[in-house]
């Protein structure tokens, strides 16, 4: 593995549903295998059910912008490139990230291709990890970080190399709270697929998909770090929470989403604060 690469990503469009079918469970050694689908009951959700996201306060400045969180600050370095759209001017040339004694630089030959502006940062439960999402001019990037070492995993070059073709977008993160296992979705404007990685280890736990889903949008970690709810659409502009059992690897419909209901989980997503 190189000790830093880069991902190939796009954003995924995400819609908000008012009904939709669910499906019932499906183990994961079924793989990518469709089910029927069948009538999901509409259930209550509990936001304290779900581990915290951590919070950043973010400050701009011409060259720079930096994230401060409780425990952790990342500084992304910026130049502005001329002959090019006003949205692809901005290019970040190196990010620091440093967290208690540890500190890590990213530079811009290590991202592989551009990166405009960082979108999202968690660290893992041990503390000697940290994913970074950022856009770039065609969608999204991400990268791990071991903050002991300095090493950096492209997440979408481990995609690759476990044969997973058409992977254009890792639009949905969140990391356990028990473990260093980071949950993603990915995929491209037409399918999205869910994943565990484990970051120790270096390999992927690959979640059943109960039908063709188009988006994912939100990633929560339960606190007890057993499961997981995810928000998916299928069909188009139609949304449904599902959860993914860790011990029993099963994925089960939870409820079917409204507007509010999937703003409401957006928020409980959202890392900078107002």
């Amino acid at each position: 593995m190189k000790a830093a690469k880069t991902i190939l990503s796009s954003i995924l469009a995400i819609g908000v549903m008012t009904t939709l079918s669910g499906v019932s469970q499906v183990s994961a050694d079924q793989g990518s295998k469709m089910t029927s689908l069948t009538s999901v009951k509409s259930a209550s959700v509990e936001p304290d059910l779900y581990q915290e996201v951590p919070k950043f306060q973010k400050t701009l400045s011409k060259n720079k912008v930096i994230w401060n969180g409780k425990n952790i600050e990342l500084i992304a370095n910026i130049v502005a490139e001329e002959n090019v759209p006003a949205s692809e001017s901005k290019v970040i040339r190196s990010i620091v990230i440093s967290k208690g004694k540890m500190k890590q630089t990213i530079k811009a030959d290590d991202l592989g291709e551009k990166w405009h502006e960082i979108i999202r940062i968690v660290d893992s439960n041990s503390g000697n990890w940290v994913a970074v999402q950022a856009a770039k001019s065609a969608g999204n990037a991400v990268i791990l970080v071991n903050l002991k070492t300095g090493e950096s995993t492209n997440l979408h070059d481990r995609l690759a190399e476990e044969g997973k073709k058409g992977v254009e977008s890792i639009p949905s993160l969140n990391w356990s709270p028990v473990e260093d296992k980071l949950a993603i979705s990915y995929g491209n404007t037409e399918k999205s697929s869910l994943a565990i990685y484990d970051a120790k280890k270096g390999t992927f736990e690959y979640i059943p998909r109960t039908t063709n889903y188009i988006s994912t949008g939100v990633i929560l970690w339960h606190k007890n770090g057993k499961s997981f709810d995810y928000i998916s659409e299928y069909p188009s502009d139609q949304m449904s929470l599902f959860r993914y059992n860790t011990a029993a690897k099963k994925v089960k419909p939870i409820k079917k989403m409204t507007r509010k209901e999937f703003q409401q989980f957006m928020k409980l997503d959202q890392q900078v604060q107002d």
